[in-house]
């Protein structure tokens, strides 16, 4: 399959919808890509790497690096497993975002956005198949 669409596309369209400028909302769903790439289902990701040209690389990127974990975020990833350890990171990104002037709420706003653009561009909802991938991070990365 060859893209149609790229990541700055999927950001630039997202951006706006979520009340944030194009570079709050790149960091933000770098953040997001970067957790997914490390905790969701392969398969899911492949496809949506496979039409969205970019995704992948902003996935790997020094952006997208694990946030550093606090006490309660270290408590969670240890407590609770493989879910467990992508709340936590989850957490971790939140928090990272809230210095970027990006709120859950703004998250919240941000992810149905950027899955609108990628259903549009490609018929399926491959962010949103890759997020609920993740058990327990969809309520936090606008899913649910």
């Amino acid at each position: 399959m060859t893209p149609t669409l790229t990541f700055d596309d999927v950001v630039s369209a997202a951006a706006a919808p979520a009340g944030l400028t194009d570079a709050q909302a790149a960091a933000a769903l770098t953040g997001a890509l970067g957790l997914l790439d490390r905790h969701a289902g392969r398969e899911a990701l492949a496809a949506l790497y496979a039409a969205v040209d970019g995704a992948e690389a902003a996935a790997q990127s020094k952006a997208a690096e694990r946030p550093r974990r606090g006490l309660f975020g270290g408590i969670m990833a240890s407590a609770g497993g493989v879910s467990g350890a992508a709340v936590a990171e989850a957490m971790g990104l939140l928090d990272r975002l809230k210095d970027e002037g990006v709120d859950k709420a703004a998250l919240k706003r941000l992810l149905p956005a950027a899955r609108d653009r990628v259903r549009a561009a490609t018929g399926r909802d491959l962010l949103g198949e890759a997020v609920r991938s993740v058990p327990g991070v969809g309520p936090m990365l606008g899913d649910g």
